[in-house]
């Protein structure tokens, strides 16, 4: 049995995925987690395991094809199928669903990636800026500078809408009630998550439910 893309949710729902790791688009990853916290999770394109199978969707769904075929009969047929698809590279499991960090962000500058990658690594327990800048290892003028130089805004602004995001995508994907969304969005309270939701999207997270 398997899921692609968030298959896996009917799946888990239905107590099928206990003791398996399964992936899904980068996107329901977060829901799922929260749904399902005991379920073990990856972000790769596909995972294959002995009596389950599990892709990010999309073109991953191909990739997991043709690996499943490369393992049963042959890279060369594998090869073969993947030019009748015009599919000009098989991507293997542990590639990247998404572009990189650098080309998402149009910069090369490995400070600002750094920051962006942890800021999108603790988003339900941020770090302060000082911490950001610790670990990139700059000063917080010199972080700052990069964001307004780099991304025009500010790296508190820029945090705070990638929580916002995540807030978002869990009001829609999951059954969390709304303490419970803010709460895995970094925000301390209802009302704190409220006003910043409403500050940032013109509604209320009730409105998005």
């Amino acid at each position: 049995l398997g899921g692609l893309d968030t298959g896996c949710f009917l799946l888990a729902a239905a107590g099928l995925l206990d003791g398996e790791r399964v992936t899904l688009h980068w996107e329901s990853l977060p829901a799922f987690r929260e749904r399902f916290p005991t379920i073990s999770t990856s972000d790769e394109l596909f995972e294959l395991g002995a009596r389950r199978f599990s892709c990010a969707g999309g073109a991953a769904a191909m990739d997991m094809a043709l690996d499943v075929i490369a393992r049963r009969h042959g890279t060369a047929l594998a090869v073969d199928v993947s030019e009748q698809l015009v599919h000009d590279r098989m991507r293997t499991r542990t590639d990247q669903q998404r572009m990189t960090l650098a080309r998402r962000l149009g910069t090369h500058k490995r400070q600002l990636v750094d920051a962006v990658a942890l800021m999108e690594q603790n988003l339900d327990t941020p770090l302060s800026l000082e911490e950001l800048a610790r670990r990139c290892r700059v000063s917080l003028r010199q972080l700052q500078r990069l964001f307004e130089q780099e991304l025009s805004t500010s790296p508190r602004a820029w945090y705070l809408r990638l929580r916002l995001e995540r807030a978002r995508h869990l009001l829609k994907e999951t059954d969390l009630d709304i303490l419970s969304v803010g709460l895995s969005s970094g925000f301390t309270s209802s009302s704190s998550f409220s006003r910043a939701y409403r500050n940032h999207f013109g509604h209320s997270p009730r409105q998005t439910r």
